[in-house]
């Protein structure tokens, strides 16, 4: 089996680095044909709505949301216990929101997602991510199936709060929770290029670019899949997405077509992963 590429672009700043950055990647996939999925919080969606509604309208692109105001899912206790400081601190500590905090999160952006875009949105990636995900809340799975949602990017951290996630963290189906058709998509390695930079050992190459051809590999050997997530941070312009986030986005995407693994968007996986179920249950009724 070949491995699986899902690029996700976590789009929070609601800034003009929005716009340069949707630009910036809009072209990039155009340039190779890769398929991505863009995930908008509520506040950007309002706040940079002309260039949302034109990223709308690439059709190499899913859409899902991240909240409305990036309020955390669950609180996140980051412990490295490598010596060096998380966000100007040995063990970094950030509370997570309250269940009617979230409920109100999430059912707020899926009204301003359907208004804005004239369709309803099926996935969500939660703020910063999650040991386990949301496994051990189905509460808020709960909240979230009723909203509509059907694929959720939640497990994005090791048991230490910190990264990288291991790759064998696979895509799974909330069943155990009495929700088998909400799909779990982790997000493996690092969500980020500074994230790399603050937790990496380096025993895979001294630069991110080194880092994820060495991911691709892995990956494709063992016919794995990869969700590869960047943020749309520092860049103001299409120019700057180009030498910031691209500079290793666009090599990456080009290695990993080479090695012949395929790319898809959430959406798209979701039905593929969907299928697969019905497939094996039919065969186990046989």
């Amino acid at each position: 089996m070949r491995g699986i590429i899902l690029v996700c672009y976590d789009v929070e700043t609601a800034s003009v680095s929005t716009d340069g950055f949707l630009a910036g990647a809009r072209r990039m996939h155009r340039d190779l044909g890769v398929p991505a999925t863009i995930f908008f919080t509520g506040k950007t969606i309002e706040a940079r709505t002309a260039a949302c509604v034109e990223a709308a309208g690439e059709t190499l692109f899913t859409f899902g949301q991240h909240t409305y105001n990036h309020v955390l899912f669950k609180s996140v206790y980051m412990q490295p216990a490598d010596g060096k400081p998380c966000h100007g601190k040995l063990n970094f500590l950030r509370e997570g929101g309250t269940f009617e905090q979230l409920q109100e999160e999430v059912n707020r952006t899926q009204e301003l997602y359907l208004k804005t875009f004239g369709r309803p949105c099926r996935g969500l990636t939660t703020p910063w991510g999650y040991y386990r995900g949301l496994a051990d809340r189905p509460d808020l799975l709960r909240v979230l199936h009723h909203a509509g949602i059907r694929w959720v990017r939640s497990y994005a951290r090791d048991h230490r709060d910190c990264q990288p996630t291991p790759y064998e963290v696979q895509p799974f189906f909330y069943a155990d929770h009495g929700l088998p058709d909400l799909l779990e998509i982790p997000v493996q390695g690092y969500q980020d290029d500074f994230y790399w930079e603050r937790f990496d050992d380096r025993q895979h190459g001294g630069s991110y670019n080194e880092y994820l051809l060495w991911a691709l590999g892995y990956v494709a050997e063992r016919g794995l899949v990869f969700c590869l997530n960047s943020h749309d941070h520092g860049t103001s312009t299409a120019g700057e997405f180009d030498r910031t986030k691209g500079a290793w986005l666009r090599p990456t995407l080009e290695h990993g077509l080479k090695l012949g693994l395929r790319f898809m968007g959430c959406e798209d996986f979701y039905h593929e992963r969907e299928a697969m179920g019905k497939e094996a249950e039919r065969s186990g009724v046989a």
